[in-house]
C-alpha cells in the first residue's frame, strides 16, 4: 500500500503573495507526484437583496479573475510544461475547496499572518479547511520555503490510521529527504499521568515504541530508500510537534474532521500546529483512504 496524490492537487489562489507561494509549493508537489494541478480563484456572492448588489458581485468576480490571471502568468513563466488548469468559481473559498477535496488528493492554501485573537475568533480559510475538508490539506505559511524541505517530520498517534505515515513516507521518497517519526507520549492519558521514571511508565512507553516501530517497519519495506528515525517525547503535543522547526521543514500530522470553531476553542492539535508552525504543514485526515 502506498500513498501518492494520484487524484490531483487543487490550490486556492486570490492574488496575494501567500497564495502565489501556495501555488509554487503545489506546482512542485504536482511535479514530484506527476499529477494534475488545478488553481481555483473564488468570489463570494452576497445573498442580501440590495439593489446595488450586482455591481459588488461584478467587482468581486473581477478580483477573482485577476487572481486567476496572475496564477496563469506564474505557471506559464515557471512551469510551461505543467498540466495545469486555472478556474474562477462563485462561492466561499473554504467551502469550494473543501468540496473539491472530496475528489482530489490534496488541497493547498496559503496562510496569512493573522493575529492570535483574529485567528481564534474569525478563523481563516486554512484553518476551516484543515478542520472540515474530507481530504488532505497542505497549509503554506507566510515566509515558508516553497521548494524541497530540509527535513520532513511526521507526528503520529497510536490511534492513527495508515494515512499519515504513508503520506510522510511518500513525501520523503519523492523529495529524497530523511523522515523523523515523532510520537508525543503525553497524548495517552495513562502515560501522561505516570512519572518519567516509574516502572509502569517505562513499560507503557516501551510498548508504545514497539508498536510504532512495527508500523514504521512496514512502511520502510515499501520505501527502502527513505532514511527514518523514531523519536518519542513528552509534552504538549502541538508544542512538541513544532519544536525546532524552521521555515525550511515540512510537517505532517493526522486530523479528524470537526467544526472549525470547536477546534479553535478546544485547541485541537492540528489547529494549534497550524497557528504556530513556521513551515508547510500537511493535515492528513484519518478517514482519507490510502490508494
Amino acid at each position: 500500500m502506498s500513498i501518492t496524490w494520484y487524484d490531483g492537487i487543487v490550490v486556492g489562489v486570490d492574488g496575494s503573495a501567500e497564495s502565489l507561494a501556495a501555488l509554487e509549493w503545489a506546482a512542485r508537489a504536482a511535479d514530484l507526484h506527476d499529477t494534475h494541478l488545478t488553481a481555483v480563484a473564488t468570489y463570494g456572492v452576497p445573498i442580501t437583496p440590495d439593489p446595488g448588489i450586482g455591481g459588488l458581485i461584478g467587482e468581486l468576480r473581477d478580483q477573482a479573475r485577476r487572481a486567476a490571471d496572475a496564477a496563469r502568468t506564474w505557471l506559464t513563466e515557471h512551469h510551461p510544461e505543467r498540466d495545469a488548469e486555472v478556474v474562477v468559481v462563485a462561492g466561499d473559498a473554504a467551502h469550494e475547496l473543501s468540496r473539491r477535496s472530496r475528489t482530489c488528493g490534496l488541497v493547498v492554501v496559503g496562510r496569512r499572518g493573522l493575529g492570535r485573537f483574529d485567528r481564534m475568533v474569525l478563523g481563516s480559510t486554512s484553518s476551516a479547511l484543515a478542520a472540515t475538508a474530507p481530504g488532505a490539506v497542505a497549509v503554506i505559511p507566510s515566509g515558508a520555503t516553497t521548494g524541497d524541505p530540509r527535513r520532513i517530520r511526521v507526528g503520529v498517534d497510536r490511534d492513527d490510521e495508515p494515512d499519515v505515515l504513508g503520506a510522510a513516507f511518500a513525501e520523503a521518497a519523492a523529495r529524497d529527504r530523511t523522515l523523523e517519526v515523532l510520537h508525543v507520549t503525553d497524548t495517552d492519558a495513562i502515560s501522561a499521568a505516570l512519572p518519567e521514571m516509574d516502572p509502569v511508565a517505562a513499560s507503557w512507553r516501551e510498548a508504545a515504541r514497539a508498536d510504532l516501530a512495527d508500523r514504521v517497519a512496514r512502511w520502510s519495506e515499501k520505501y527502502p530508500q527513505v532514511t527514518c528515525t523514531i523519536v518519542m517525547r513528552r509534552g504538549a503535543p502541538a508544542s512538541v510537534l513544532c519544536y525546532g522547526l524552521t521555515p525550511e521543514d515540512l510537517l505532517l500530522v493526522g486530523g479528524r474532521r470537526h467544526q472549525p470553531l470547536m477546534g479553535r476553542v478546544l485547541r485541537s492539535v492540528p489547529d494549534a500546529v497550524l497557528r504556530s508552525a513556521p513551515c508547510p504543514v500537511v493535515v492528513v485526515h484519518a478517514h482519507h483512504q490510502p490508494r
